[in-house]
């Protein structure tokens, strides 16, 4: 189980059993996704003599995802309003985000 907090937003989610259930949803965070994995598998630095299995700059990271959530909340939330096609979908997916902090 992971735990993120994010100003008076608390998250808590288990990696093994994330799910994304809508396309709408999954579209939305993809890029989220993909710089993250860009940012966990990027090196420019060559091997590190330190301790292998700890990140570096893990604070930054979690400051990054913290603040895309709350990014998807805030435009989760504004899109769903202006959005009839995807008002059902993405009003679950951003209160299920919240439901899980």
């Amino acid at each position: 189980m992971t735990a993120v907090h994010a100003g008076n937003i608390n998250f808590k989610w288990d990696p093994k059993s994330l799910e994304i259930r809508t396309l709408a949803v999954e579209r939305l965070l993809e890029p989220l996704v993909t710089q993250v994995t860009t940012l966990v598998n990027t090196n420019s630095k060559g091997p590190s003599n330190k301790k292998r299995g700890r990140s570096k700059k893990a604070h930054v990271l979690a400051a990054s995802v913290e603040q895309a959530t709350e990014n998807f909340l805030e435009k989760g939330d504004k899109i769903a309003k202006e959005s009839q096609f995807l008002k059902e979908e993405l009003v679950a997916a951003v209160e299920d985000v919240r439901k899980q902090g």
